[in-house]
């Protein structure tokens, strides 16, 4: 019973590794438009010590640059 239960475990473990996407190129990075996380999260906070409400459209946006 553990053999099987060690043998299934590895395989569903290659399986999921083998789904992971690949790392992302310097390439691919630099220049893409992503949400600014940081800009809401200091956007919200503000909104709730205000007592306020936050409902997003369009997130902030931010352009990634490799270094």
């Amino acid at each position: 019973m553990r053999s099987l239960l060690l043998s299934l475990l590895t395989a569903v473990t290659i399986a999921a590794t083998g789904c992971a996407p690949a790392p992302l190129t310097r390439a691919e990075v630099d220049g893409r438009v992503v949400c600014n996380a940081d800009r809401m999260d200091q956007v919200e906070r503000e909104a709730r010590r205000a007592f306020k409400e936050v409902h997003w459209i369009h997130c902030p946006q931010a352009v990634l640059r490799a270094m």
